[in-house]
């Protein structure tokens, strides 16, 4: 009777030493990428067509086990099919050697260092070197796939590389040619970024800083001060009367001309717009409760705008 029962516990056991066992005694180490959003279905597929697992099932249930509910997150992974299905597992759960995150337009490089602090577990240091290498304006937002291991100096490295890829040789001939200045363009975009509603209104308000730039009128625009206001408890915080005539060269309210430096990261579509600025006849502009801009060529005009659109 005990060989009866022993018989099938035998083969049980051995099967699932197969299920664990690695797949192949190749060596060779794969880059395995799951981008963002991808279902974790397709990662358990993906796994078992590309011969790391043989079992989708046994592997949701160990991935479980090790960390519940065992959920994969996007980045790359390197794999080895000589690895066992408890190795494949951990990698997977533990070891990221890439990460995806996303940096949206209008962040100041302070915002851009916490979120790659909070992504990739900085330390006092890492985050200091990349402050001291960052470049406010110049880190392009976008989606990466980024090194774990990478020093600050790298990531502010790879975020201005991507910069200088985006804004390209014909932009900044098409800049050249109209005798604007990189730098001049990069803050101006970065006041679009921190001003607009959307992509559908930069042209428009970057005609409009345009028209007073040229004019010699003080831009007296928000963002400006907020930036010089923010802290790490609110790096945009709302502006007061106040604030508006507190002494800072980025006070636009007293000082005529841009802001020292850039004040955000701004998106390609901002560049583009002091590139190529919407004609207009407007001095001033303002934002309805819909995101909706309103332009006016006097400034009684635009009190009217405050009236009907804000009060």
């Amino acid at each position: 009777m005990k060989k009866i029962f022993l018989i099938p516990l035998l083969i049980l056991l051995f099967f699932l030493f197969y299920l664990f066992s690695p797949t192949s005694f190749s060596a060779d180490v794969v880059r395995f990428v799951i981008n963002p959003d991808t279902k974790q279905e397709e990662i358990h597929n993906r796994l078992k067509e590309e011969k790391f697992i043989r079992s989708t099932r046994l592997f949701t249930f160990v991935a479980g086990l090790i960390r519940f509910p065992g959920t994969v997150e996007p980045g790359a992974y390197n794999l080895s099919r000589r690895m066992t299905l408890l190795a494949v597992v951990d990698t997977l759960m533990n070891h990221p050697y890439q990460k995806w995150i996303t940096l949206v337009p209008g962040l100041r490089v302070e915002q851009t260092a916490e979120k790659l602090k909070s992504k990739f577990n900085w330390d006092q240091m890492r985050e200091k070197e990349f402050l001291d290498n960052a470049r406010e304006g110049y880190m392009f937002p976008d989606t990466y796939l980024l090194n774990v291991d990478y020093t600050g100096r790298e990531f502010a490295q790879r975020l201005i590389a991507n910069f200088n890829e985006k804004f390209d040789a014909q932009l900044q001939k098409d800049l050249l040619e109209q005798n604007i200045k990189n730098d001049t363009a990069i803050k101006i975009a970065s006041l679009i970024e921190r001003e607009s509603g959307g992509d559908d209104d930069k042209a428009l308000i970057a005609g409009i800083i345009w028209n007073r730039l040229l004019k010699g009128m003080k831009l007296q625009i928000d963002a400006v001060a907020q930036y010089a206001l923010g802290t790490p408890s609110d790096w945009w915080p709302h502006v007061s009367p106040a604030d508006l005539k507190k002494d800072s060269p980025y006070n636009t309210y007293l000082y005529k001309g841009l802001p020292p430096t850039p004040i955000c990261s701004p998106s390609l579509a901002s560049i583009k717009a002091v590139a190529y600025p919407a004609e207009t006849d407007c001095f001033y502009y303002l934002h309805d409760r819909g995101k909706n801009i309103h332009c006016s060529v006097t400034y009684d005009e635009h009190l009217e705008n405050i009236k009907k659109y804000l009060q």
